[in-house]
């Protein structure tokens, strides 16, 4: 993908993080997450979308048509009956548009709309940009439509396009890119890799049930603009949950335990080493508190959790430049309450550290 659309993976991690804990509290249980379950939140709300393909598909019975019944009306016919399958996923004045060009006693019927139509389903060997730049002047550059109908097409690798909504939400994952009046084949091959780029990093991370497909990825990117997500208030169990659950998905990543389609930047280095260094550095006394580490581990270290000062989702590097050893407690606090003070206080220590080191 072009770097000008390049993905923030910390911030991406971080909204996956928190769109998990938001299912879960939605669903009223923990545990996988299902787009297909219709008793749960995901399923009820957002699976829809691949019924309403499969129903429009079904209507369009595109082996019916022949390349004689363009200017028929014929072929317009069964559009008709396919757009109405279309439920939000295309503007209802777009939908109206629509079935106005394809009738024939309609004084908007065009003929051109039937050929394009014809172009996209049936013409073999037709060029896709073309497909979409015909259904463009035939039916004007409204996204909701066409994507719409390139979605009909191939549900596995086309996607509808709701651009305010998907503005907001690739600007929520510091995404620049925009679909508003932007309706053209570049652009939409632009959003289509943007989400693919965003449903390979959910296949990594997410606790699912059952396969994810590029439409939950679609989902997820819909859902994290809606009010009812970014209103959402979690609890402090919430909260740390969120960070562990985005710190541990990064760790992975940065290790090579996971995310296979995420980069980062050289200055990583393993993490296995950075929190022997850490832990070593901090001689079993909390670097928060200043308290002795709670218990010796089986091993019979004492037990310390590393904690980034800037937290890995928030860029932060995985470097003993950027880590403190701290007891279960104090790490649940800089989480919970992410205060200054503490962030002061432990950068403080890192140099206190650093400046023994060197004596």
């Amino acid at each position: 993908m072009d770097n000008q659309y390049s993905i923030d993976n910390a911030r991406l991690i971080e909204q996956l993080a928190r769109f998990v804990s938001f299912v879960h509290h939605t669903d009223g249980k923990t545990g996988p997450i299902s787009f297909r379950d219709r008793s749960g939140f995901l399923g009820s709300k957002e699976d829809y979308k691949s019924l309403a393909v499969e129903n429009a598909r079904k209507e369009l019975q595109i082996d019916k048509w022949r390349e004689s019944d363009i200017g028929t009306g014929e072929i317009g016919k069964y559009a008709t009956k396919a757009i109405n399958k279309a439920r939000n996923l295309v503007n209802l004045y777009q939908q109206i548009e629509f079935k106005n060009r394809l009738n024939k006693n309609h004084p908007k019927f065009s003929i051109s709309a039937e050929q394009a139509l014809y172009n996209l389903y049936c013409k073999p060997g037709y060029e896709i940009s073309s497909a979409f730049n015909d259904a463009v002047n035939a039916f004007g550059a409204k996204y909701d439509l066409i994507s719409f109908l390139f979605f009909i097409k191939d549900d596995t690798n086309f996607l509808p396009v709701s651009p305010r909504h998907f503005d907001e939400g690739f600007a929520s994952l510091n995404i620049d890119f925009k679909t508003s009046h932007r309706c053209s084949w570049d652009n939409y091959l632009a959003f289509i890799k943007i989400i693919k780029r965003i449903y390979s990093v959910m296949t990594n991370v997410l606790p699912m049930d059952g396969v994810l497909r590029l439409i939950d990825a679609h989902s997820f990117v819909w859902i994290i603009q809606q009010e009812r997500f970014i209103n959402w208030q979690p609890t402090n169990e919430s909260i740390l949950a969120i960070e562990e659950s985005a710190e541990n998905s990064l760790q992975n990543i940065i290790s090579g335990h996971g995310g296979t389609g995420i980069h980062h930047s050289n200055y990583f280095i393993h993490s296995a080493e950075v929190n022997k260094a850490t832990k070593k550095r901090a001689h079993g006394i909390c670097q928060l508190c200043n308290s002795p580490a709670p218990f010796i581990d089986k091993n019979g270290n004492p037990f310390l959790e590393v904690h980034h000062v800037k937290w890995l989702s928030r860029g932060g590097s995985d470097s003993t430049d950027n880590t403190v050893a701290l007891c279960p407690n104090c790490h649940r606090r800089v989480h919970i309450l992410d205060l200054q003070e503490d962030i002061d206080k432990l950068k403080t220590a890192i140099e206190q550290s650093d400046n023994d080191n060197h004596i």
